[in-house]
């Protein structure tokens, strides 16, 4: 079992900004496609299919929200504010250039139209930037777990194996102890191109051990202000034991939390699935 950590209170500014677009959108869409033909009358036109279109595709795009009400999928979030930020521009461009032979009411309908939109991506982007935030600071927090069929003595032994840990993180190509052994080893990683240094802040023997990433480095080549993972292994019961990944960070940039953070989020929860998997099969086999 795989599980990652979200702060309940950040979450629900997520989930309450996620629902109240929900119930706004499809109010909007079957009001459009409800009273379509009295739209007609207002922007003084004599075909109703934009509306219907225009409703049927809002009210559509309501019920793809439905989902992540529940699911709370910072990629699926970012992509329904990026939506709204596209319809926003393209009605202000419309607003401007005024292509359409419509009412001057119609215009200002659209006008009207457009603050709600505007106050959802505002909100949906709050909820967005709070989402894994730890209560009262800007740092983000994740946290894996998984039951593995092994002694806590197996499974510090290879989750330990701090100098082979590239073998299982697609994320990292290479480690190398600089200096010290256990709490002050200094490590160096590489990726590609970029490489780091990390010190070891804890180390306590079938228990858990943490590093600090030095992000103040001149040569840090990722967007972190802070970097902090800890590792450890809890036993359950007789030969059963949770191990546990945690990760803090800050970005260096208050907008990364909303832009950067949905892709970094699913594309280092999938490098973590990989590791606990090939841990898991270490230990189980």
């Amino acid at each position: 079992m795989l599980l990652i950590m979200i702060n309940k209170e950040t979450m629900n500014t997520s989930k309450k900004a996620t629902l109240f677009n929900t119930i706004a959108t499809f109010a909007s869409g079957m009001a459009i496609l409800l009273f379509n033909k009295k739209l007609m009358s207002i922007f003084e036109i004599e075909n109703n299919t934009p509306f219907l279109v225009i409703g049927s595709i809002i009210t559509f795009f309501s019920l793809t929200m439905l989902i992540e009400i529940k699911k709370q999928r910072s990629l699926a979030i970012l992509w329904i504010i990026i939506q709204d930020i596209l319809f926003v521009i393209a009605s202000i461009i419309v607003l401007i250039v005024r292509p359409f032979e419509i009412s001057n009411t119609g215009y200002l309908l659209i006008e009207l139209f457009l603050i709600p939109i505007i106050f959802f991506i505002i909100y949906q982007s709050i909820g967005l930037a709070r989402m894994d935030r730890k209560p009262g600071t800007k740092t983000k927090l994740m946290v894996f777990k998984r039951k593995v069929k092994a002694t806590k003595k197996d499974a510090w032994n290879i989750i330990s194996d701090i100098e082979n840990y590239h073998k299982v993180a697609s994320n990292i190509d290479g480690v190398k102890i600089i200096s010290g052994d256990g709490k002050g080893m200094v490590r160096s990683c590489s990726h590609g191109k970029d490489s780091w240094f990390e010190t070891c802040t804890l180390w306590e023997v079938e228990k858990e051990y943490a590093f600090v990433v030095d992000t103040k480095a001149p040569d840090y080549p990722y967007p972190f202000k802070s970097l902090m993972g800890i590792w450890k292994v809890d036993s359950i019961e007789q030969n059963i034991t949770e191990i546990t990944m945690i990760f803090e960070f800050e970005y260096t940039k208050g907008f990364q939390s909303i832009i950067l953070h949905p892709l970094l989020k699913t594309k280092f929860t999938k490098v973590c699935i990989e590791i606990m998997d090939k841990w898991q099969a270490a230990l189980e086999q």
